[in-house]
């Protein structure tokens, strides 16, 4: 049954993210005020090059309703790096209900709980990751992670959760300054 399925993974978003889990973290002591264009450099892509493009539609998206505009020359203030990950596992379930014995030569042999439903099931699980790197400094700046784990690989609904989770990614975006003490 796996091997009939292990085709189905490279189609797996990366799960993604209405994700279970959205997180972001930045540097403090970074003005993002200062950030006005962005460029992609090479990450770790997405098994569907499909899955792929809507990750950078989306983040463009985002960052273009944030203020920032797409490097046309090569020198932008920030690059971005989207990193995914994709794993499948099988999940196995038994519920006893009762007692039961059999027999052998000699009589009842055994006596005790019987599995009386066994249910087998994959679980896929997805990570993206977007990283924001400022150009000048080649240092990290900002960091967002969308973990998720599907039931189901329809790709509509994958592709849904695609774009929720970096709706969440940069739902803070840019962060506010850090209070000076």
């Amino acid at each position: 049954m796996r091997a009939s399925r292990s085709w189905i993974l490279p189609l797996l978003f990366l799960a993604a993210p209405a994700l279970a889990g959205v997180t972001s973290d930045h540097d403090d002591e970074v003005d993002f005020s200062k950030y006005k264009t962005f460029a992609w450099k090479a990450g770790t892509e997405a098994p569907n090059p499909i899955t792929e493009k809507r990750i950078h539609r989306a983040v463009e998206a985002e960052l273009t309703a944030k203020g920032l505009t797409l490097a046309a020359d090569g020198a932008p203030d920030v690059y971005v790096y989207s990193h995914t990950s994709a794993s499948m596992s099988s999940s196995i379930d038994f519920a006893v209900f009762g007692y039961g014995g059999y027999s052998n030569w000699d009589g009842w042999s055994y006596w005790g709980p019987v599995p009386t439903s066994v249910h087998s099931s994959d679980v896929y699980h997805g990570m993206l990751v977007v990283d924001l790197v400022d150009a000048g400094k080649n240092k990290l700046v900002w960091r967002a992670v969308a973990n998720e784990k599907l039931f189901e690989l329809d790709m509509d609904k994958i592709a849904k959760k695609v774009n929720g989770a970096i709706k969440k990614m940069f739902r803070d975006y840019p962060p506010k300054p850090a209070k000076k003490p």
